[in-house]
């Protein structure tokens, strides 16, 4: 991608709103369970559902009534909040869950956990049947170009079931399985079935063919040719807004430079310089962590396009702007752009 191209993209994507920002809600709502909780806690623990549905399900509509909860009872106890596999509510949950209280009794979640190993995924309820999750079997193919699984759900008890209650069966039984942000990492297309796939493993043991997909190395080296000769790259994997959830702004830095072969820097000191002014970009942001994220970087056609995502409610992304004006060898320029979907870096996801 040359610097042009990058630019005309971040004009393009820039229209997109970012949302109300969620930060006061939830400190409402914590400071409501701080009331609340042992009351809360005692409607669980004595499986007093409706009087916890009365007392949680408008405190966490409050937050954003699409969120869904479950509290499961102690010791200790487990609060969970899940976003239903939408993105911009995980960072909600994260939020939530990155300023919950230390407490003894109750465990905090943003997204679904997996079962413990040896655990049972448990028993839903869908159309009047009691649908068993152990039972949920999966055929499984891998798409190496995405690094996703693809599946085929099927349970005994679907040709009983329409085609959205197979689905909600279907992510409930991945959820407990591999937890809900690791279905949002790894898992690809989800097929539900009323016929068993041939070659049907449990689908107990998907964790076990995800960790065949996790990268031995986090960052994976790309070639490619662009308009003005050849392209090389470096990015993370897998590149997905989900390991930073809270990384919701993409900052791209691109600098120019000279004396180039076929488009690529013909002095190593390019090279150099341009990965010391990045990790003193990442250095000014906070740091590599849930706010700040460097993810990847492209080279080809006289210039090299650093992609950074942040925090856009709490990182000042114009920290970047003092380091970016220190390049020698040619132009440079940061822009930055509300980016939910980390669009601006999909070519590098092939």
């Amino acid at each position: 991608m040359t610097g042009m191209a990058f630019l005309r993209r971040a004009a393009h994507t820039s229209a997109r709103s970012r949302p109300a920002d969620p930060r006061p809600a939830i400190a409402r709502f914590w400071s409501w369970w701080s009331e609340h909780r042992d009351q809360v806690l005692a409607a669980a623990n004595d499986d007093r559902r409706d009087e916890l549905a009365e007392l949680l399900a408008p405190a966490v509509a409050a937050i954003d009534p699409a969120l869904e909860w479950e509290l499961t009872a102690g010791p200790p106890a487990r609060l969970t909040l899940s976003a239903g596999g939408d993105i911009e509510r995980r960072a909600v949950t994260e939020r939530w869950f990155s300023s919950a209280p230390d407490d003894p009794d109750v465990e905090f979640a943003p997204a679904r956990q997996a079962v413990a190993d040896g655990g049972s995924p448990g028993t839903v309820q869908v159309d009047d049947f009691d649908i068993d999750l152990s039972e949920l079997v999966a055929g499984t193919g891998v798409d190496p170009r995405r690094g996703a699984l693809d599946v085929v759900v099927h349970h005994p008890l679907f040709p009983l079931l329409d085609e959205d209650a197979r689905g909600k069966v279907a992510a409930l039984g991945l959820a407990a399985v591999l937890g809900e942000d690791d279905v949002q990492r790894w898992v690809g297309t989800v097929t539900v079935s009323a016929d068993q796939p041939v070659d049907a493993i449990a689908m107990s043991m998907l964790p076990v063919v995800v960790d065949q997909l996790r990268p031995a190395d986090p960052w994976v080296s790309l070639q490619g040719a662009g308009r003005k000769g050849p392209v090389v790259a470096v990015a993370r994997r897998p590149l997905l807004r989900i390991d930073r959830p809270l990384a919701d702004t993409h900052l791209g830095i691109v600098l120019g430079y000279r004396g180039a072969a076929n488009g690529l820097p013909r002095d190593e000191a390019v090279t150099t310089d341009a990965r010391e002014l990045q990790e003193r970009v990442i250095e000014a942001l906070g740091g590599d962590g849930p706010h700040a994220v460097h993810v990847g970087e492209v080279t080809g056609g006289r210039h090299i396009v650093a992609h950074f995502y942040v925090d856009g409610l709490e990182v000042d992304v114009t920290a970047a702007d003092p380091i970016v004006r220190t390049w020698s060898h040619g132009p440079a320029v940061a822009r930055h752009t509300y980016d939910p979907d980390w669009e601006q870096v999909a070519a590098l996801r092939s």
